[in-house]
């Protein structure tokens, strides 16, 4: 930040730092604790606090003790001040009691006492003032926090007078003309609505000001005329993004110049905070054009510190070890992160996933304004979409299901040959054939007749068991399940895992292309979404790992995204994990992988099978080859066969070997 923004944010912040110990003594003169008086007989020349002569008695002098006494005087006031608003609006207002309210005898203010302290006696006049330097110290100790989105607009539109060493300068002296024409551009949603709000309540200016839109239409804060109030306030004239894109539809912009800019009577503000350069003819007309940036990461870490005391270094270490680089994010979406309580995790985990929305969003707005200028408007959004997932096809596979070829079915041609040879084999994959899954080859085959009279609409998709989690050890078969469930259903596969998924790092791309998976396998029903490596998803809360919040959120993620693929007929989910104990138990629920079946470690009878598969044609080659008869000749496929037994791999042949045993098997 350079030397001038540094300049204009001390003194934009120190309004909002007086406006908030005004609005403290403000409640503290309601509850009865100040005298206010006005300098000159208005408010803009100043007002002098007193310390109320009905409380001096109250006071101590000890801080603990006077903060205590504070504290119950405004929530007293404070309730006071409701009630009464609620009689107003009621109508009830000339039936209330005084006695309702306490100890109180004027609205918001106790009972008069003695001006005599604690122990009885009467205080001297340099007494009286410590006392009163004291309380009011306790009152500005109450002041309400910084607002963010004031704060935001604040460090944008000081950074923005900072870029040119000259702008700040023009700006004062053209402020001292007659009715100077400002132009201000920069943006980031939300920053002109929050800029009229601070006009008008003082925050940037050293005066309130009322807002009256030069055309028809709204103002910079969306009110359709200008504030009036008991205040004191300089009328200004104002053009905001609203008007400018209506008029730039219809080229109306030269009889906005001509009418209403050049005939204004008063200053005029222009905002503009659209990314698209500011209209020739407006810029020509101006006196002055304030221009700046977007938020990035180093206003969000500003914006932190000074609404959450959180030191500038460690927002920056976290986002930087998240990789996290904003370009969409908007006022409003840094006061729903940045909230009093949460952790700094929290708050950048938030404004990832903000980041990720409004990008996706303002990608698909772009490819349909392309598209409209093509005139490709009834395919505008099936291309839009088709572009959004692009970016995240890698996340997962796309695998289609083979057809099993019976003797019934005539074979044509040479593809047809090669089709009836491979499905034979050991390449295509059905449940039906493989042997070792015990309870998830049942689960599947069932589903496989409920998915038949699903079609035939004998039945409703919630009746099916569509849900599953698989566990075991490694190499036990998990991943060539889904391939041959995918076969023996009929149905596309889409297969992905959890590391494909974090292979990003940053949480709104992890968190897009979690979006992007589930939302093809809505649009490809019916479907198995297969996920692997489900447990590396992790738990909420307890968790030993850095940044819980981050791998928190990608849990709620997921279980927004299971509930949202749960509604959708046709989607089949099966999560496969080795370690099920570290899966969140919300992942287990009804509707969710409601059913977990562990494969074991296959048997003597399940091995045989498994090799028996894996050979197919080659079988009785093989046993030939390899039986030895009593005589020293080759013995029958029926003889004895000695082979070595894969424990952690005998379903998948593809993963590394890690552990064998040597064992007998008798064919027949």
């Amino acid at each position: 930040m350079s030397k001038i923004s540094k300049r204009v944010s001390r003194y934009l912040l120190s309004r909002q730092r007086r406006a908030a110990r005004l609005e403290a003594f403000g409640r503290a003169a309601e509850a009865g604790v100040l005298d206010e008086q006005q300098v000159g007989g208005t408010s803009r020349d100043g007002t002098i606090w007193r310390l109320s002569a009905d409380q001096v008695a109250q006071f101590s002098g000890d801080l603990d003790h006077d903060q205590d006494l504070m504290r119950n005087l405004l929530e007293v006031s404070s309730r006071n001040r409701k009630r009464l608003e609620r009689k107003l609006e009621s109508g009830e207002f000339n039936d209330f009691d005084d006695e309702e309210f306490g100890e109180v005898g004027e609205v918001g203010k106790p009972a008069r006492t003695m001006l005599v302290n604690q122990n009885g006696t009467t205080q001297s006049s340099s007494e009286l003032v410590r006392l009163r330097d004291h309380v009011l110290s306790i009152v500005q100790g109450f002041a309400p926090t910084l607002k963010v989105r004031e704060v935001a607009t604040a460090l944008l539109l000081a950074r923005a007078l900072g870029k040119d060493e000259k702008t700040l300068h023009r700006l004062l002296t053209i402020m001292k003309s007659e009715c100077p024409i400002i132009a201000v551009q920069i943006p980031v949603h939300g920053f002109e609505k929050q800029l009229g709000r601070m006009l008008e309540k003082g925050l940037i200016l050293p005066f309130y000001t009322s807002l009256e839109p030069i055309s028809d239409g709204p103002g910079l804060t969306g009110h359709y005329k200008s504030l009036a109030d008991s205040k004191r306030r300089r009328s200004l004239a104002c053009c905001g993004s609203a008007l400018l894109e209506r008029l730039d539809r219809h080229d109306d912009m030269r009889r906005l110049v001509s009418n209403k800019v050049l005939a204004a009577s008063k200053p005029l503000i222009i905002s503009d905070e659209r990314e698209q350069p500011l209209a020739a003819r407006l810029a020509a007309v101006a006196d002055i054009v304030i221009q700046g940036d977007g938020i990035d990461a180093s206003l969000i870490a500003d914006v932190i510190a000074i609404c959450c005391q959180i030191p500038v270094g460690r927002s920056w270490f976290l986002m930087s070890e998240l990789e996290f680089e904003p370009l969409h994010l908007g006022i409003d979406d840094l006061a729903i992160a940045i909230r009093p309580g949460r952790s700094l995790t929290k708050i950048i985990g938030i404004l990832t996933t903000l980041e990720a929305e409004n990008a996706a969003r303002a990608e698909a707005k772009d490819d349909d304004e392309k598209e409209c200028g093509l005139g490709s408007l009834l395919n505008r959004s099936g291309r839009s979409e088709a572009r959004k997932h692009e970016k995240y096809s890698g996340c997962f596979d796309i695998i289609e299901p083979v057809k099993a070829t019976t003797g019934s079915e005539p074979a044509k041609g040479q593809k047809a040959k090669q089709s009836t040879k491979s499905s034979t084999g050991k390449d295509h994959l059905f449940l039906e054939r493989l042997a070792g899954y015990g309870d998830a080859q049942q689960w599947a085959l069932d589903l496989k007749v409920d998915l038949g009279a699903f079609r035939n609409k004998e039945v409703e998709w919630s009746d099916l068991s569509s849900r599953l989690l698989l566990s075991g050890p490694p190499g036990t078969g998990k991943t060539t399940f889904a391939k041959a469930l995918c076969n023996t259903l009929g149905v596309t596969l889409i297969a992905t895992s959890v590391a494909r998924w974090l292979e990003a790092s940053n949480l709104g791309d992890v968190l897009a292309a979690m979006k992007a998976t589930f939302e093809h396998a809505n649009q490809s029903a019916p479907c198995i979404l297969f996920i692997d490596e489900i447990d590396n998803i992790g738990s909420r809360g307890g968790s030993d790992r850095q940044y819980d919040d981050y791998w928190s959120s990608l849990v709620n993620r997921v279980l927004e995204l299971l509930d949202g693929a749960a509604k959708t007929e046709g989607v089949i989910v099966v999560g496969a994990t080795n370690r099920p104990e570290k899966i969140d138990p919300a992942l287990l629920r009804s509707g969710r992988l409601e059913k977990h079946i562990v494969i074991p470690t296959p048997d003597t009878t399940a091995l045989a099978k498994i090799i028996a598969h894996h050979l197919g044609d080659d079988l009785d080659s093989v046993l030939n080859s390899s039986a030895i008869g009593s005589s020293g000749g080759p013995k029958s496929a029926s003889g004895a066969l000695r082979v070595h037994c894969i424990d952690s791999t005998a379903h998948d042949d593809s993963d590394q070997v890690t552990n064998s045993k040597e064992g007998v098997l008798t064919n027949g």
